[in-house]
């Protein structure tokens, strides 16, 4: 798999609610807090979107998209001069892949997925995204277009095995949506590092081969750099030197196997640790616990 789908691959949603309300009037509905990711669209009319601490509101328009990837409280809103009401005054118990009609509707419609993520798997994705992000161009919304409709079809008109297509849809939707804010170029991190060549060559390189005995030369010769222009370079757009990246890596993919019950010192030599102490001292400062709690704690859950 390529980095992308490997690191997806890894969140394992606990979680997942999908579903979305045509509504009328005036109007404005406030949400709490929440954990994971959101991920909705316009499929007709407008609406406003504040996000608490997220910077200035953003104006949607049919066929918009966003995400609100750090769990902060926000509105939707006709008017955000409007007093929010609670969504659950609204839509009690929802997320169950139903179309909710709010003072009649007619004016906008929004659907969409959220997800509840686990782990430090889920901080790696979610942590460099800003509070929204908004794909509006042209070419994101044809993109998107046939599955947001495709979504609006099913829950609108529900048939055996609807709300498992909703789900897919949903989560299509996000992968595409993370794909699309990926070509902007905006921000820095693995996710963007993704598209550089050379250093997205280096990530996949490490994803592809986790357990070989890579070091800051080897990976600058496998994408044809210079020791020190790679080294520069990749903490330039990752944030990270390239072997804490690939520390990080290891870590998340141990994570997994622990929690699948794996014993630890096999864990250790699929990804190259020779000494299970070595890996241990790593794998308690990227993930915070030793692997023996981690994996006690996974199996209690």
């Amino acid at each position: 798999m390529d980095p992308l789908s490997d690191v997806i691959s890894l969140l394992e949603p606990q979680s997942y609610r999908v579903g979305g309300f045509d509504v009328g009037g005036d109007w404005s509905i406030g949400f709490g807090a929440h954990d994971g990711i959101k991920c909705y669209a316009v499929t007709a009319g407008e609406a406003w979107l504040a996000v608490e601490g997220g910077g200035d509101p953003v104006f949607l328009k049919a066929g918009d998209c966003f995400l609100l990837p750090r769990g902060l409280p926000f509105r939707v809103a006709s008017d955000l001069a409007l007093p929010p009401d609670d969504w659950r005054r609204h839509l009690p118990g929802r997320g169950d892949g139903t179309l909710a009609t709010i003072n009649g509707g007619g004016g906008a419609t929004i659907i969409g997925g959220h997800f509840t993520l686990a782990g430090q798997q889920a901080a790696m994705l979610l942590g460099m995204l800003p509070p929204i992000v908004h794909l509006q161009s042209e070419a994101d919304r044809a993109t998107l277009r046939w599955a947001f409709e495709r979504m609006r079809q099913e829950l609108s008109d529900p048939r055996p095995g609807s709300f498992l297509i909703v789900q897919q849809l949903a989560y299509m939707i996000l992968v595409q949506a993370l794909r699309l804010h990926l070509d902007t170029g905006k921000g820095v991190g693995w996710l963007f590092a993704l598209g550089d060549r050379h250093i997205g060559a280096a990530i996949a390189a490490i994803h592809r081969e986790p357990a070989r005995r890579w070091t800051v030369a080897t990976l600058a010769a496998e994408v044809g750099m210079s020791r020190s222009s790679f080294a520069a370079r990749f903490r330039q757009l990752v944030g990270d030197g390239p072997i804490d990246y690939l520390t990080r890596w290891r870590m998340l993919l141990a994570g997994r196997s622990l929690s699948r019950g794996e014993r630890v010192g096999a864990v250790a030599r699929a990804l190259g640790y020779e000494s299970e102490s070595a890996f241990n001292t790593a794998f308690k400062r990227v993930m915070g616990a030793t692997p023996r709690r981690h994996a006690a704690r996974s199996a209690a859950e």
